[in-house]
């Protein structure tokens, strides 16, 4: 069941418990509220296909305004569309009052999905004696022929069963059917058959060809909005009608609105969408005056119309993208505004149709300016486009151009082109711009000194994309000295460059691992705009809260944790008010800022709440993915990331690995469309996917996963390994730990040392940055070499990364103390493994003084560790044959774990002190009841 008919059914319902309801029609928005204020009865208004109609927001304002006055309370509108795109973003953008209608309106997508207990061929047999039943026929005997390897789309299963009965009509029952695409070109030669008897019987004096061609170009641009005149219209569009008179004209309006009859007397031509589009599609392709017809001299909506059809025909017609593409060819400025409303609400397609259309059609300058200056920043959908306009702008300019000129569209070229991921380029076209202003604000600096300050930030951007991070830092400082200079002179028109340009600086140091300068640049620039904000709050609270939210990021870093969430928590408030005047501008930005609020509770141990963050945040990126899937879905696919490790910290396994799946699924669709773009994204994605397919034991599964991140990870390390070898290194440590939990444990120390290789060769170079990973890659070597009995290798790889740690942690204990105590604690185990346990118990008691101190400042974030490592050093005190003391970190730990619900560490410490009572039973019974004030439980025994 289709939007319109399942939109119908609900009113029909609604009727028998004494509704009123109306199908609105095009142009009687405005009107259908007025009339709704006089019926004494509940009204539920239908207005389909909501996303062509222009007097919609005019509609929703009368409807608040009844709500204002008290008088809407028996009044429901439901819009119903092929999708929440553009135009449901747009009605964010009106006036409050519709704003905020908008914003509690829930928005429901109906799923197309089959019951996948039910196959085609059943859904095909079960709607035939409704077709036969309706059209009072017998159900046909026909076996129907389908590709058991894709799914075919309900309508076409009904149609197969429909056409079938129509088919039994005529004598063509009995044999075998196909059920595919095909099936809607036979349903269309029964409407043809209609449409030519209909037009013999009032004497038309039409050929089909050209009642073909009418309806196509209903179809096309609709005739809805104008009554008559606008129905005329359109059919005049038909070249062989253009010049007919007046009475032909209307003799063929007459028969449309006789065979096809709508609300208020306007054309409801056919239906469903599935159908009309292949016939518009075969038209079009048929007719090649009819095309130029249909999309030249076309107003915008039916432009938008037109386009919408045939970019929707393509996926099931053959010959629609080839259409397409001709069309836009034959008037590219007349059809540009249409076609970038049209990408952006049905995807990447027409995009990139419209990009390769704009790589070699003749255009001037301004027309392509034009086009670069109308697609939205960020976009999908038209990235690709935007990155040729932009281009072919730059290059067309003469080379004795404005150097302004030059340098702005050079700049905008870099912008648009790391948007898809072609890095190299978009630097070379920053640096141009840099160089072009660099010289201009030598002549003129009071003119120019801005602009390269603001080329030198997207510099360092690029740089930064590139893993160039020595040289990003550069270009950063350069623009924050330049913008300290400018604001000096001029605060009032400089501070806030200078904050942004501050926060960026932070962002540069951070990546260098130089984390106090990071913290203490970012800190500044949360000062300067808390200042502003204080004397113009509506100018410059959102800046203050994007400070902030990087502030908090900062300040994790460094294991500040507490204050971490404090100025994160600062932020969500600010956005918070921000986003409840203005969702539409605000809503994104509450959503990231939630997205690390939940992070920085997860790191504090509160995990509840930080499932709750990430909750919201998830809710609101849906929300806005589903108005908006172009601009959204990337961040959509980053909370429900984020949301997976939330969940599965909290131990519900299942959901994490549902979370993690969907947002694979979403990058994975976003990087076929721009590789360059989102593969890195997706690889991500793959990296955790793995992790919580191996916390449910679906362990081949888990290494299928992180085999491609490692896959994608290579090919773009070897392309670009400044940028992407500590993701490489990041992945070959994962994969490491699936191939031991395989039991394939050469593979894995083969890729975990590999792993340690890159990062050693990292951190020699930018050590601050890359000490810790090497850390963390030889803890995992070590156990790898453990697994294979090379216990002195371990050993060696274990004290290595206790060095580092121990080093980063005198520098900064809040940020490397847990590090340094995991470290101890493997280290203890590998020197008992080594029989050295007077050192193993050594190094367990510095590991379980570290934790204590933790877990006693931070005990939701702590505890578990600190559990840890007291069972490690209970045991190793019982190997050391001094099971008394051994007991009493054993009994601790165990108190921990059953506080904690941590279910393998209960194991353990039962284990252990079940040893522990085989050994000095005495000794354990009077430890246990001392700590316990109980008798020994009866799994002693």
């Amino acid at each position: 069941m289709g939007k319109t008919r399942l939109g119908r059914e609900l009113a029909k319902g609604l009727a028998l418990e004494g509704w009123e309801w109306e199908l609105v029609g095009v142009g009687g928005e405005v009107a259908a509220v007025e009339a709704a204020g006089r019926v004494r009865r509940r009204v539920l208004l239908l207005v389909d296909y909501a996303e062509t109609r222009s007097g919609l927001a005019a509609m929703l304002a009368g409807v608040a305004a009844r709500e204002a006055a008290g008088d809407a309370g028996g009044l429901r509108v439901l819009l119903l569309a092929r999708q929440a795109g553009e135009w449901w973003a747009k009605l964010g953008a009106e006036p409050d009052v519709v704003r905020a209608l908008v914003a509690r309106a829930r928005v429901l997508e109906l799923a197309a999905a089959l019951d996948d207990r039910r196959g085609d061929v059943e859904v095909i047999e079960g709607a035939l004696p409704f077709y036969a039943a309706a059209l009072g026929r017998p159900v046909p005997r026909v076996g129907f022929e389908v590709d058991g390897g894709v799914r075919l789309p309900v309508l076409v299963l009904h149609a197969a069963a429909l056409v079938a009965v129509l088919d039994a009509e005529r004598g063509g029952s009995g044999g075998r059917a196909a059920a595919d695409l095909g099936v809607l070109d036979r349903l269309l030669g029964h409407e043809r058959r209609l449409w030519e008897k209909t037009a013999r019987r009032v004497g038309l004096g039409v050929g089909l060809a050209v009642l073909e061609q009418v309806v196509a170009a209903v179809v096309l641009l609709g005739a809805e909005e104008g009554g008559e005149a606008a129905v005329r219209e359109v059919i005049r569009r038909v070249p062989d009608v253009a010049g007919a008179d007046e009475e032909r004209v209307g003799a063929l309006a007459r028969w449309l609105r006789q065979l096809y009859p709508g609300a208020g007397g306007w054309v409801e031509v056919l239906r469903p969408d599935l159908v009309a589009e292949r016939h518009a599609a075969n038209q079009l392709g048929e007719h090649e005056l009819l095309r130029r017809a249909c999309f030249t001299g076309v107003e915008l909506p039916g432009a938008v119309r037109a386009l919408t059809v045939l970019t929707r025909a393509c996926a099931h017609h053959d010959r629609a993208a080839v259409l397409l593409e001709q069309v836009l060819r034959c008037d590219l400025m007349g059809l540009a505004d249409a076609a970038i409303v049209v990408a952006v609400q049905t995807g990447t397609r027409l995009g990139d149709l419209l990009a390769g259309v704009l790589e070699d059609v003749p255009a001037g300058v301004e027309d392509l300016e034009h086009i670069a200056r109308r697609i939205p920043f960020p976009t999908v959908a038209l990235a690709a486009a935007d990155a040729v306009a932009t281009r072919r702008v730059r290059e067309l300019l003469p080379a004795d151009a404005d150097p302004a000129d030059i340098a702005r569209w050079s700049g905008q070229l870099a912008v648009v082109l790391g948007q898809v991921g072609r890095r190299e380029e978009a630097l070379e076209a920053v640096t141009e711009a840099v160089e072009v202003y660099r010289t201009l604000a030598e002549a003129r600096p009071d003119a120019f000194l801005p602009d390269l300050a603001t080329s030198l930030n997207n510099q360092s951007g690029c740089l930064s994309d590139l893993g160039r991070r020595e040289e990003a830092l550069e270009a950063i400082t350069e623009a924050v000295e330049v913008y300290r200079t400018l604001a000096e002179a001029r605060p009032d028109a400089f501070l806030p460059d200078l904050a942004m340009s501050l926060n960026n600086q932070s962002n540069r140091l951070s990546d260098l691992g130089r984390r106090e300068e990071a913290l203490e640049a970012v800190t500044e620039a949360v000062e300067i705009r808390r200042t502003l904000a204080e004397a113009r709050p509506d100018a410059f609270l959102p800046d203050l809260a994007a400070a902030l939210n990087n502030q908090s990021n900062h300040l994790s870093g460094l294991g500040r944790r507490e204050e971490a969430l404090e100025a994160i928590i600062e932020a969500v408030g600010v956005y918070r008010a921000l986003a409840e005047a203005r969702p539409d501008a605000f809503l994104p930005d509450l959503a990231a800022t939630l997205n690390n609020q939940s992070n920085h509770l997860s790191d504090l141990g509160r995990r509840e709440e930080g499932l709750e963050a990430i909750i919201e945040a998830v809710e609101i990126r849906r929300t806005l993915a589903e108005a908006r899937p172009d601009a959204f879905l990337p961040n959509l696919a980053m909370s429900l990331n984020n949301q997976s490790n939330r969940l599965s910290d909290l131990g519900r396994r299942e959901e994490a690995l549902e979370a993690i799946t969907e947002a694979v699924e979403i990058r994975r669709t976003l990087a076929e469309a721009r590789p360059d773009a989102f593969l890195p994204n997706l690889a991500t994605a793959l990296n955790n996917q793995s992790n919580h397919l191996s916390d449910l034991g679906r362990r081949e599964e888990a290494l299928e996963a992180i085999t491609e991140a490692v896959e994608i990870r290579r090919t773009l390390a070897e392309a670009r390994p400044d940028a992407f070898l500590p993701d490489l290194a990041t992945a070959l440590n994962n994969q490491s730990g699936c191939l031991s939990d395989l039991g394939r444990r050469e593979e894995a120390l083969e890729t975990i040392t590999e792993a340690v290789e890159v990062y050693r060769a990292l951190a020699e170079a930018r050590p601050d940055a890359f000490l810790p990973d090497l850390a963390m890659s030889l803890n995992t070597q070590s156990g790898c070499l453990s697994g294979l009995g090379r216990r002195e290798e371990a050993l060696e790889a274990i004290i290595e990364a206790v060095g580092v740690y121990r080093a980063l942690a005198e520098a900064r204990p809040d940020a490397f103390l847990p590090g340094l105590a995991g470290s101890l604690n493997n280290q203890s185990n590998r020197l008992s493994d080594l029989g050295r346990r007077e050192e193993a118990l050594e190094a367990i008691i510095e590991a379980v003084g570290v934790y204590r101190a933790l877990a006693e400042a931070r005990p939701d974030a702590f505890l578990p560790d600190l559990a840890r490592s007291l069972v490690v050093l209970g045991g190793v005190l019982v190997d050391l044959d001094r099971v008394e003391e051994g007991t009493r970190f054993l009994v601790e730990g165990l108190a921990v774990s059953l506080e904690r619900d941590l279910t393998e560490l209960v194991g353990a410490c039962v284990a252990y002190l079940q040893r522990a009572h085989a050994q000095d039973a005495s000794a354990v019974t009077a430890v246990w009841r001392q700590l316990t004030g109980e008798g020994l439980p009866e799994w002693f025994e």
